[in-house]
């Protein structure tokens, strides 16, 4: 078996993926996803299988598996057998590493699980996590996920929160240094509208405390779901001086 290091290349990231019981696991689907009780999940599935750690944070250092520790990882076969490394004489680490891009995170992992009842065992070895983003957790229903270029830099998102109040939807999604927002009513239809200053879809970045508000720019909603929620579109704006700040390539799907 060639080693999961060996497979990764620009062209499959970002991954997670390990040797299972000798055996190669890749995920279809990543995410890393920060909780609301503040712990985080990085999860990575395919059609049959899911692997996912619950840590204390996504801060670069040791995880230890294993009964009594904070952190866990639980592997699932076909949403019916499950592993855990809190379950019998489980062990291993799982360690994030420093050098991962801004909204990604990366590191390396292996680890002993069990079944339930401690009758059946699972080992991920030469476990590899690379470059995976920030988003919702892949297999939940509840999507969240905000894309798009600041001044050619992409934004990379490591929060993304969706509200209505009184009939407006109010879009965020931010890093350490920048917030985006946007507005736009929530009996909205799929359709192009024009992003500006005072009227009802509305577009802002907020940088180190201070706001600057869009000018101009252009709103594609592309789906719309009143009764689960649900929107996606695209969209790009520009910002007046003395900021001048260019937004392109913006994507959003959010579920209320």
């Amino acid at each position: 078996m060639i080693s999961c290091e060996e497979n990764l290349d620009v062209d499959n990231t970002p991954a997670l993926q390990a040797s299972r019981n000798g055996e190669f696991f890749g995920s279809d689907r990543v995410s890393v996803t920060n909780n609301s009780n503040g712990t985080v999940t990085i999860a990575g599935e395919n059609s049959l299988e899911k692997l996912k750690f619950d840590i204390p944070s996504a801060s670069p250092g040791i995880y230890e598996l294993g009964q009594g520790e904070a952190s866990e990882a639980v592997y699932t076969f076909n949403n019916q057998l499950q592993f855990s490394t809190r379950t019998g004489d489980s062990k291993g680490t799982l360690i994030l590493t420093a050098n991962s891009p801004q909204g990604t995170v990366s590191g390396n992992f292996s680890f002993v699980s069990y079944t339930p009842n401690a009758a059946d065992t699972l080992t991920m070895r030469k476990g590899v996590i690379y470059q995976v983003p920030f988003g919702t957790e892949v297999g939940s229903d509840f999507i969240n996920t905000v894309r798009a270029m600041i001044n050619g830099t992409s934004l990379n998102p490591t929060t993304v929160a969706a509200n209505a109040n009184s009939g407006t939807i109010v879009i965020q999604a931010n890093n350490s240094d920048t917030n985006l927002l946007l507005s736009l009513p929530e009996n909205i239809t799929v359709g192009s509208y024009p992003i500006d200053v005072t009227g009802d879809y509305r577009a802002a970045i907020i940088n180190n405390g201070a706001t600057a508000d869009a000018v101009s720019g252009t709103l594609d909603i592309s789906i719309v779901n009143r009764a689960a929620g649900q929107y996606s579109g695209i969209f790009s704006f520009e910002t007046g001086p003395p900021s001048n700040i260019q937004v392109t390539q913006g994507s959003f799907t959010i579920t209320l």
